[in-house]
């Protein structure tokens, strides 16, 4: 018994010595992940807007040639010459009518040079048949009067012009307040206007006229009449062109243009003149701006015509006497103060639509052969 009781001893301290001896096992290390750095990327370049494209195209091109927009005409002047300093480009202008403008653009389009133009609302149908205007939404767009721009983008108008009479006072005594004044045997030999088959001017004269008598754009018989009777009572003066010099020599004491021109040549003459609307009926010419099909300089051109419809462009337009195409602009206190008030414009009418307006324009130069003999 004592000898097994010594083996068992024996045992277990010969097992305390092997265990407790031994090396506790080592912690297993965690296994090694390797990480790259991530990859050095170049940011993206900044999109740059359509303006900002339509900058440096512009810079590239150096100039803007226009049709039609000469200095002298609703303040151009001034805003071709802020155009100049704000896009770095030389702007050059023909100085011709609408008709003209047409002829020009058709007669060029084997070799184009204009960029821009201002046209009289009377010729829109044509220019648009020929294809001679771009699509061109500028960044005003929604603020233009839906029936103040073109649906497919190929023009907008940026402003108007009233038929008014410009009235030398140092020549007439009583002005003239309606177009029935005009026929009094005491402004013989004293009216001046032009020809509808040149000039938007005398097209908007004739249907002012034909409002005042009971006509319309779909009627214009009774302004045709009405200018026959003023030729007739010899108070139109006949071979006198109507521009400044001859307002300035005094041979117009009574000229019929349209208001902006009307203060335009008073504050260029000096002369004591005054702009009338006839109570009895007025009409508003509009004015569109447009960018050539084939413009040589389609940056530029996009440009001013963005521009001319800015609240700036707009504001400018209005220093020269011009009303706004836009009539969201609140002009400043200084500038309306300027212009007749809304009251002065009792009977004022406005073109349709191009379409009916043309076929208005066209019945008008027909009857003027008419009535003018050929003349």
């Amino acid at each position: 018994m004592k000898k097994t009781m010594f083996l068992v001893i024996t045992v277990l301290m010969v097992a305390t010595l092997i265990f407790g001896c031994a090396k506790p096992p080592e912690p297993t290390a965690a296994p090694v992940v390797e990480t790259q750095a991530p990859e050095a990327t170049t940011p993206p370049e900044p999109t740059k807007s359509e303006m900002e494209l339509l900058m440096e195209g512009a810079k590239a091109e150096g100039q803007v040639i226009s049709y039609g927009m000469s200095d002298d005409w609703v303040n151009l002047g001034n805003i071709w010459k802020t155009i100049e300093e704000k896009y770095s480009v030389v702007h050059t202008d023909t100085d011709m009518t609408s008709a003209e403008q047409i002829t020009r653009l058709l007669a060029e389009k084997d070799a184009p040079v204009m960029d821009v133009a201002d046209i009289g609302f009377d010729f829109l149908g044509t220019l648009v048949e020929n294809d001679l205007a771009m699509e061109y939404r500028n960044s005003h767009w929604d603020n233009i009067p839906t029936e103040r721009k073109d649906p497919n983008g190929k023009w907008a108008v940026a402003y108007w012009g009233a038929i008014a009479f410009l009235v030398n006072k140092d020549l007439v005594a009583n002005p003239p307040l309606t177009w029935d004044d005009l026929l009094k045997p005491e402004y013989k030999d004293m009216v001046c206007s032009r020809d509808p088959r040149i000039s938007s001017y005398a097209t908007g004269a004739v249907l002012a006229a034909a409002y005042a008598k009971g006509g319309g754009e779909d009627n214009v018989q009774p302004g045709l009449d009405f200018f026959k009777e003023l030729r007739d009572s010899k108070n139109w003066r006949e071979g006198v062109v109507l521009n400044v010099s001859s307002v300035q020599k005094g041979e117009c004491p009574i000229s019929i243009v349209y208001d902006f021109d009307g203060f335009a040549k008073r504050d260029a003459t000096g002369l004591n003149l005054e702009v009338i609307i006839p109570s009895d009926g007025t009409f508003g010419m509009l004015f569109a701006e447009y960018v050539s099909s084939q413009a040589p300089h389609p940056n530029a051109a996009k440009l001013a015509n963005d521009f001319l419809f800015s609240d700036e462009g707009q504001i400018m337009l209005a220093t020269g006497y011009a009303h706004p195409g836009r009539t969201d602009v609140v002009l400043p206190e200084d500038v309306a103060s300027k212009l007749l008030p809304e009251s002065a414009y009792p009977n004022l009418h406005f073109p349709s639509s191009p379409e009916n307006f043309t076929k208005a324009k066209d019945a008008i130069v027909a009857g003027w052969d008419l009535i003018m003999g050929g003349q």
